[in-house]
């Protein structure tokens, strides 16, 4: 059984040319990879992000293929959403901007994989976590307090959502 990985990067959402076409080589349908590389990218569009890389692992035995995005930082996708460049110098005393927690399911959702949390309230508590860090309050409060608040089921109905697409995509 013989495995080969290929990395390539693309557009979010807008994978195509020369870059997927020469997967060709590989025996593998071309079209299914890079209708497969768009779902799992196109939610990075939000995030005004150009390129990502990607690994195909293709078997080229039964021409199957498994697809793995190389995924921006978690305090990158939170600048991005926020519109900065860089966290804040004093992140305690320097706030460089709010974001809501809607916006930071989002990015659990997109990093669930990496995250290995046994379930989403846990993955969603990281990327508030990560708020405090870079300088970034969330619905005007403090990344400790909304901690508190998601422990205490604030939030409940927004980790309900994301859970019930994370289910029906396999992936929790």
């Amino acid at each position: 059984m013989a495995k080969r990985v290929v990395k390539i990067a693309v557009a979010p959402g807008k994978a195509g040319g020369p870059a997927v076409q020469q997967l060709s080589q590989y025996g593998v349908d071309v079209n299914k990879v890079t209708e497969e590389i768009n779902k799992k990218t196109k939610i990075l569009t939000n995030y005004g992000i150009n390129n990502v890389f990607v690994e195909i692992e293709i078997d080229e035995d039964t021409k199957s293929f498994d697809i793995k995005p190389e995924l921006p930082p978690i305090a990158d996708l939170i600048m991005k959403a926020i519109g900065k460049d860089t966290g804040s110098h004093q992140a305690v005393k320097e706030l460089i901007g709010d974001i809501s927690i809607e916006k930071l399911a989002e990015i659990a959702y997109i990093k669930w994989e990496e995250l290995r949390s046994r379930n989403f309230k846990n993955a969603l508590k990281q990327v508030v976590s990560a708020c405090r860090s870079i300088g970034v309050t969330i619905g005007g409060k403090d990344p400790k307090q909304v901690l508190k608040e998601i422990d205490a089921g604030s939030y409940n109905n927004v980790i309900s959502k994301y859970e019930e697409l994370l289910r029906q995509e396999g992936r929790l």
